[in-house]
């Protein structure tokens, strides 16, 4: 079939174009199929602090969070995301500010995904059981800090669970985990107190595979 070629200046964009058949030539290489975000809100339902070297929940149930797009609640502290193909993966960005009293070892966070649906079992996402930066690789060993923390999980990565998440619909199930790595530290997770309101936001993508 021959090609017409139509110049950009005679197309009116206001009007109402119908199209048959397939647009081919873009690709489905990292496509995005869906979105959504939470926020944390502030308040004690956001708030952690702890001396602990123990794996614990991270506190997301602040006043004023906020939902939005694909992400619903599952509890207090974990999510959902409605995932829509069985043939994508989900990216997962967290951002969160943290406080270390003392400074003599830094944290580490984790994320827990429920990968079999309906399981109630709870996976580490991360390659690594400890998470991307261990127990102590976020920020210390340099006196009082305060920070905000950022870390991003792709499905895909951990090849133990890539294609049941990859293959699933439906709800999707997840958390994290943080700790200390010396209870010489107190860190503070995400809020802080009453004074100083601090909260968390997260991000996920869906992403044709």
């Amino acid at each position: 079939m021959a090609i017409s070629k139509i110049q950009a200046e005679s197309m009116n964009l206001a009007d109402t174009y119908s199209f048959t058949g397939t647009v081919t030539g873009a690709g489905d290489e990292a496509k995005i199929l869906s979105f959504g975000s939470y926020n944390s809100g502030y308040g004690s339902g956001a708030r952690l602090a702890t001396t602990s070297t123990s794996w614990a929940n991270l506190e997301i149930n602040g006043t004023n969070q906020a939902v939005f797009g694909q992400i619903t609640k599952n509890s207090d502290d974990s999510l959902n995301y409605n995932k829509t193909s069985n043939s994508s993966h989900l990216i997962i960005s967290i951002n969160f500010p943290s406080y270390n009293n003392n400074g003599g070892s830094g944290h580490g966070i984790r994320c827990r995904f429920e990968s079999t649906q309906g399981s109630g079992a709870y996976d580490v996402l991360d390659v690594t059981t400890d998470g991307p930066a261990n127990g102590w690789g976020m920020h210390g060993y340099g006196g009082a800090t305060s920070a905000m923390n950022n870390f991003t999980w792709n499905t895909y990565d951990n090849s133990s669970y890539r294609n049941t998440i990859k293959t699933s619909t439906g709800n999707m199930k997840f958390y994290f985990d943080v700790r200390v790595w010396s209870s010489s530290d107190t860190i503070y997770f995400n809020d802080y107190d009453n004074s100083y309101p601090k909260y968390c936001t997260i991000q996920v993508y869906e992403v044709a595979a």
